[in-house]
């Protein structure tokens, strides 16, 4: 059998996590069937180990030495043993051109001069969806890097525009590649091959899911809804916030996010904003429907018609006082736990 590697690139927000996850939870079932999903001992600022890829476009303007050449010849190694071999990193979509381009290079002389084929597998988020989930994402989880960005300030960012013109990067891909050889999947349950996004993935590299394999993570990944990502967007641009606290402030509105959404239900776009910016991508997003999915519709139509975010809305400041509650109930909490951890101490010491 042809040795195969496969190259899992994002987009982000497409349950990337969940699916490496689910490689590793599998690990011993993959490597009956021929497949591996390595882990490397290597660690990047921010980056989880689940990233295997991330070595390529870190590390892939030094072919010859350092981690990439570790990272090949390991998987040089592997595929001794395996026919197939997976590799998976969100943030090589997002990455800057020079690096994708530097990895791309890197990694077609290596199969080239190895004899391996690589397959690209890419994941796609109507543009809409992808915008407010990924500005969702940046607000729970940073500090710094645009994290206390304003809504109507991120919506404008070209940086993230551009991410989001599929058939421009496929076809830089493509150059690479060949079309044959890119996967296109689209992130939508009802385009899920098998009803989950475990069962598509398996099918992108030739395997189907059956009782042998065990899912552990769920696919849901909590997000801050109603006011409660306005809370910690303002108070990600504190100027004392650090980790810690950022870390403490999360926690605490992600004990009430449902509830902020189920007594505010709302969505960062209005249904006609929100089909005024997919318009700038429609052109793009025909392209790639002719390409990789015989001219049928890339995504499904459709917005829920509930009200866009509004800053003075009535439920504001129900949520601040939630809010404050939460942190209370928190502080009481670890204090609970600090006080009967200093108790089992001291009855060590009498003891």
């Amino acid at each position: 059998m042809k040795k195969t590697l496969y190259v899992h690139i994002g987009t982000t927000k497409t349950g990337t996590t969940a699916v490496q996850s689910f490689c590793i939870d599998n690990q011993e079932v993959l490597n009956q069937k021929g497949y591996c999903y390595p882990l490397f001992p290597y660690s990047y600022k921010d980056v989880s180990e689940r990233r295997n890829a991330h070595f390529l476009i870190a590390e892939a303007s030094e072919r010859s030495s350092g981690r990439f050449r570790e990272g090949m010849d390991r998987i040089l190694d592997l595929f001794q043993k395996y026919h197939s071999i997976i590799l998976s990193d969100e943030g090589i979509w997002s990455s800057a051109y020079e690096q994708r381009i530097n990895m791309w290079r890197a990694l077609k002389a290596e199969a080239k001069e190895a004899g391996f084929k690589v397959k690209v597998i890419v994941y796609l988020r109507r543009q809409d969806t992808y915008l407010i989930s990924g500005w969702n994402q940046m607000v729970k989880s940073g500090i710094g890097n645009g994290a206390d960005k304003p809504w109507n300030d991120y919506v404008q960012d070209l940086v993230s525009i551009n991410k989001m013109k599929y058939a421009t990067h496929l076809k830089k891909i493509a150059a690479f590649w060949g079309e044959k050889n890119i996967i296109v999947r689209r992130f939508e349950p009802k385009h899920f091959k098998g009803g989950s996004v475990y069962s598509d993935f398996l099918d992108t590299v030739g395997l189907e899911l059956t009782d042998e394999y065990h899912i552990e993570q769920s696919l849901r990944n909590t997000r801050l809804a109603g006011n409660t990502h306005e809370i910690q967007r303002v108070l990600n641009g504190m100027p004392e916030m650090n980790p810690v606290y950022h870390s403490f402030f999360r926690r605490a509105l992600l004990t009430y996010a449902d509830l902020s959404g189920e007594k505010y239900p709302c969505e960062m776009f209005s249904k006609e904003e929100a089909e005024a910016f997919l318009e700038q991508y429609r052109e793009e997003n025909e392209q790639v429907s002719e390409m990789y999915f015989e001219g049928q519709p890339l995504f499904e139509p459709g917005w829920k018609d509930i009200p866009k975010w509004e800053k003075d809305n009535p439920h504001m400041q129900d949520d601040l006082i939630r809010f404050v509650g939460a942190c209370c109930m928190q502080l009481m909490e670890e204090n609970r736990m600090l006080q009967s951890r200093i108790e089992e101490l001291e009855g060590r010491k009498k003891s």
